[in-house]
């Protein structure tokens, strides 16, 4: 299922910054995270979960860069039914998103 989340960062000293992705949950610990505005890409992350429910950023275990045209037409609902080989074709397909005809 695709939802959308607010990621919070704190740089320290007051900075923090608000910004909403949408994710899937893979696994209890991995996410799907993508991001359509200024990194434009697909990344796998890996997360842990606090009592709270917050998930909690880990570590980065893929990116993948998308062009910024092919990444605002990317449906990422097409991701969320596919089997691992399904999902990882899908990801090195050069035309995410798009339509291959």
């Amino acid at each position: 299922m695709v939802k959308e989340v607010t990621y919070k960062y704190d740089f320290g000293e007051g900075d923090v910054v608000f910004e909403k992705k949408q994710v899937i949950k893979i696994s209890e610990d991995v996410l799907i995270r993508i991001s359509k505005e200024m990194e434009s890409g697909i990344m796998v992350d890996r997360v842990a979960r606090t009592r709270d429910g917050y998930y909690v950023y880990v570590e980065e275990i893929m990116m993948l860069h998308v062009d910024e045209g092919a990444m605002k037409k990317f449906n990422t609902e097409e991701l969320q039914d596919l089997s691992a080989v399904g999902l990882f074709a899908k990801l090195t397909s050069l035309s995410l998103g798009c339509d291959a005809s």
